[in-house]
């Protein structure tokens, strides 16, 4: 793991992932965003399939760790306790990521319509990933524990990434907001809305999934300056 300049507080330190053991972070990961995440709400995910979808992103063969292009915020006054985290990837890099095994078919379905809406709704950036890798950072996860919401922590990790995707000369940041948080969060960091979508009129094979849940996913972009 490498340790990042980057002090909040005097006491919130940010560390970047480098290609290490995810597997102890899962329960941290998952107490972030279980029951805090609107969408995965919606869906009605349980713990076990955030543990289940957690692992497969960050533990298994082929992770987005790879990528080191995630961060993690630690309280050093409570012995570098992780306390934040921030997610991204590359998405050409990253390919198609393959369905978890041993999901039966509703718990498939829960996760079809997760991948297929937030593919929806950032079909405007397909164009993009038409030139290669290197071109979109991907902000996929950003979260800080609700003990710590309020302080400035997420948008740190947050400009921790777009600093790095400028380093790397990426030209584009894109992220899929599912709250009005989210969306705060990032246009504070100069991301605009490009395209949004209303979650139950969202349709897969003619269908409606989730007619009742009254959610709208914003896809945020920003166009990365030299």
């Amino acid at each position: 793991m490498k340790k990042e300049a980057n002090p909040i507080g005097g006491e919130i330190v940010i560390d970047r992932f480098s290609g290490i053991d995810f597997d102890p972070f899962v329960p941290f990961y998952i107490d972030i965003f279980y029951e805090h995440e609107p969408l995965a709400e919606c869906v009605g995910l349980s713990r076990e399939h955030m543990d289940f979808i957690t692992r497969t992103l960050y533990c298994g063969e082929k992770n987005l760790l790879s990528q080191e292009l995630c961060w993690i915020a630690r309280d050093s006054s409570r012995e570098s306790c992780p306390v934040g985290i921030i997610a991204c990837d590359d998405p050409v890099a990253t390919g198609e990521l393959e369905m978890p095994l041993g999901m039966d078919g509703e718990d498939m379905e829960k996760i079809s319509v997760i991948t297929g809406l937030l593919e929806e709704v950032s079909r405007p950036m397909q164009e993009f990933f038409g030139q290669g890798e290197g071109i979109c950072l991907h902000v996929a996860a950003i979260g800080v524990l609700h003990e710590y919401k309020g302080r400035g922590i997420a948008f740190r990790l947050l400009q921790a990434a777009l600093q790095e995707a400028k380093a790397r000369e990426f030209k584009y940041a894109f992220s899929e907001c599912t709250s009005p948080a989210s969306r705060k969060l990032h246009e504070k960091a100069g991301f605009h809305s490009i395209n949004s979508i209303s979650v139950s009129n969202y349709t897969i094979n003619g269908r409606r999934p989730l007619p009742h849940c009254e959610l709208d996913v914003h896809l945020m972009q920003k166009v990365l300056d030299g």
